[in-house]
């Protein structure tokens, strides 16, 4: 196993609707054979993307978050997707689907005000109609704990 802990802060913010998607749903709207020009755009950003989490340099992710494999067909079925991604916000380096969809995850910069944007993206989702949970996240070398307290 291969682990690669970010140099630096990457905040996020994990934006969660109310409505479910399953894998099963989110996979059935993807073709079933990808161009040569998406297929080698996409190795491009996750190479771009491990550029920017090994060197610390927040400034590669816009260009790295973009997907030409997944996100366009899944959008449709996940409509926080591009609401967020046409948001031109200080302080957002971008988004991406987590996982499957249909929460999608919202990359800040290091020294972001996280609470004014949190604001922002509350207000630009609720003139579109969408809701949702917006969540502070990490990115960590573990997998997802929960703690309880008793009392």
């Amino acid at each position: 196993m291969a682990t690669l802990k970010p140099k630096g802060k990457w905040p996020l913010l994990l934006a969660v609707p109310e409505d479910t998607l399953s894998t099963e749903k989110a996979r059935s709207v993807l073709p079933q054979l990808y161009s040569r020009e998406d297929v080698v755009a996409n190795l491009q950003n996750s190479m771009l993307m491990f550029t920017a989490f090994s060197q610390g340099r927040p400034e590669l992710l816009p260009a790295a978050l973009q997907d030409r494999i997944h996100q366009p067909y899944r959008a449709s079925l996940c409509p926080l997707l591009p609401a967020l991604q046409e948001l031109e916000e200080p302080g957002i380096l971008g988004v991406a689907l987590s996982g499957a969809g249909p929460s999608v995850l919202i990359f800040l910069e290091p020294e972001a005000n996280q609470k004014g944007i949190k604001r922002r993206i509350e207000k630009h989702l609720a003139a579109k109609r969408l809701m949702a949970e917006l969540l502070p996240a990490a990115i960590t070398l573990h997998g997802a704990r929960v703690s309880w307290r008793s009392g």
